[in-house]
């Protein structure tokens, strides 16, 4: 900047200053993001061919009281005008194409442009004085109509920010009052006309700039948040991809060596040995089928996640439901020492998917067992009159849920009372699956309890009317019946990189007849199947090399139309599940009963 320049900017800088304290505003105290704003709102509204308009109007300006008055002071008014409007010209026009400065350099920016503002403001509040038109009536209306519609002008053109508005209109404006009140007699009326003008502007204009200000402040703090919020969601989303992968991971190596202790028990059985050997290996069983169980209820969660799990909605007997529930959990609650009773009134039928609903009570009905451990549970259905829904409600007289647990008792793994995580009170997911399923079925669950007192939980269902005595229920116990050896395929070629999956599933076909091909991979599986005749083959997903178990199968079936497929894999990813889903392949998730798997085998 050239020397008068800065000389010019420091001179004007206390004025400047006066017009901060006199407005109430600076730039500093407002966010760099309203500055911005507020600076793009200004370089659009006065532009350099906008500039241009001031070399007629104050022209015209010098021609007409140039001629009446003739005064030397007149033409020296036009210079400093002209000088100045093409300094601002140049200003603007160099700065036109250039992008706004970095957010710590914006106030000095917008201070810098209201500087120049101000030094106009200035000169045109000297051409009253300079202009002198006396005691002419005409030329005194005319100057007056000339300083408002400048004064107006600016007022629209410079809504955007206190300080700059006023860097004009203050100065023009008042330079023309103190005028008038300087001329005395018809001039009072003038400047009183003049003072009221320039203050309803200001008041006006002021009000815009805050209006703004204030509007620009809650957009950005709302943009800033929604930005904070969306950095939370995804922090919060990658944690629990992680959560998710590592559970899967975890789950998967869990799975490998508890599907083979499966399976090498079911052949132990099979086996002769004395009653004492015999109990050994049926208490072994057992410990297998709960940490099995256990397995499968992590299962469940991200099956129910992948959209794996479909509703089929029909007709429910909730008679036959109710008798499949206590048949499941009574001897359980009986070694607790708790009463388990179902009442319904008549036989009443729901529309929903048996086995899910089922699936959903029975978790209820399950967790009130845990947490029960004197008088009784009790699972009744009722009808909501005039609500076409029917009311399940399961109730227990247990140690009853705290307030402020009652929404993390569907997480996962949350457990009340358990801090030592007694594995008799299962892993925590039981209720976490209730919720899943809950929204899956659209069937609302709601949830009431006293501390030391009990809880209920309710889930409303859609009634059918329809339904006649002997309807639809799913039995639980239909699914666990031994395949018959006969039905079993004569040749399976078993796929895993895991021996002891391998050699354990192995043993159990080939106690049964079966004759059996073992492969490590899709390499050795593809030369098995060049030199034997097989009627099925079992893979698991993870296997060595490029491609997966998955694809190898898929592959065979495409080639062997008469060659069953079967996938027994310990994958539970969501994402796995549901691409294992959109293939349609048969699946088998690891460990897998001796008795699950041969049925499916045989089917």
């Amino acid at each position: 900047m050239p020397p008068t320049a800065s000389a010019a900017h420091a001179l004007l800088r206390a004025p400047l200053q006066l017009l901060a304290y006199v407005t109430g505003a600076s730039a500093k105290e407002l966010p760099a993001s309203v500055q911005r704003v507020q600076l793009e709102f200004l370089l659009r509204r006065v532009t350099p061919m906008r500039l241009l308009v001031v070399f007629p109007f104050a022209g015209v300006m010098c021609g007409l009281f140039y001629r009446r008055t003739g005064s030397p002071w007149i033409l020296a008014w036009t210079a400093l005008v002209f000088a100045l409007t093409f300094y601002t010209w140049h200003y603007w026009r160099q700065r036109e194409t250039r992008p706004l400065p970095p957010d710590e350099g914006l106030a000095r920016e917008l201070s810098r442009r209201t500087r120049l503002i101000l030094a106009h403001g200035i000169a045109w509040g000297l051409a009253p004085w300079m202009l002198k038109p006396g005691h002419d009536l005409a030329y005194g209306a005319l100057l007056s109509t000339y300083m408002m519609g400048a004064v107006s002008t600016a007022a629209a053109m410079l809504p955007s920010h206190r300080q700059t508005v006023a860097a004009y209109c203050l100065p023009a404006g008042l330079g023309l009052v103190l005028a008038d009140f300087w001329s005395g007699g018809v001039g009072w009326v003038f400047g009183l006309a003049m003072a009221l003008y320039l203050a309803v502007c200001l008041r006006w204009t002021f009000h815009q700039a805050d209006l703004l200000a204030e509007s620009l402040t809650v957009r950005f703090e709302k943009e800033e948040l929604a930005r904070q919020l969306a950095e939370q969601v995804a922090l919060v989303e990658a944690a629990q991809r992680e959560k998710s992968r590592f559970f899967a991971a975890a789950s998967h190596d869990l799975r490998q060596p508890v599907h083979a202790i499966s399976l090498f028990t079911s052949v132990l059985a099979r086996s002769q040995f004395p009653a004492s050997a015999g109990e050994t290996v049926e208490r072994l069983r057992h410990s297998v089928r709960m940490l099995s169980g256990s397995l499968d209820t992590m299962l469940d969660v991200s099956k129910l996640d992948a959209g794996a799990i479909q509703p089929r909605l029909q007709q429910v007997s909730v008679h036959q439901l109710f008798l499949s529930l206590q048949t499941t959990y009574a001897d359980r609650a009986s070694a607790k020492g708790v009463q388990l009773r179902v009442r319904a009134p008549g036989d009443l039928g729901v529309l929903s998917d048996p086995q899910l609903l089922e699936r959903l009570l029975g978790n209820l009905v399950d967790n009130a067992i845990k947490y029960t451990h004197a008088g009784g549970i009790l699972v009744a259905a009722r009808a909501a009159p005039g609500r076409g829904v029917l009311c399940f409600e399961v109730v227990d007289t247990g140690i009853g849920i705290a307030p402020e647990h009652r929404e993390k008792i569907f997480d996962e793994f949350f457990q009340v009372d358990n801090p030592q995580r007694d594995r008799s009170f299962g892993l925590g997911i039981g209720l976490a699956v209730v919720k899943r399923l809950s929204g899956l079925l659209r069937h609302p669950v709601e949830l009431r309890s006293r501390p030391g007192r009990g809880t209920r939980f309710r889930v409303w269902v859609p009634r059918d009317r329809t339904l006649h005595a002997g309807g639809v229920a799913h039995d639980a116990h239909a699914e666990a019946g031994l395949a018959e050896p006969a039905r079993l395929p004569r040749s399976v070629l078993v796929i895993d990189d895991e021996a002891d999956n391998r050699d354990a599933l192995s043993a159990l076909l080939s106690s049964y007849g079966c004759t059996v091909h073992c492969a490590a991979d899709t390499e050795d599986a593809e030369r098995q199947l060049r030199t034997h005749r097989v009627d099925t083959v079992v893979s698991d997903f993870r296997l060595p090399g490029p491609h997966s178990g998955l694809d190898f199968l898929l592959a065979v079936r495409a080639r062997m139309p008469s060659v069953r497929t079967l996938l027994v894999t310990g994958e539970t990813a969501p994402e796995r599940i549901a691409t294992i889903k959109a293939t349609g392949m048969p699946c088998l998730y690891k460990p897998v009963a001796a008795e699950k798997l041969l049925a499916a085998l045989s089917s």
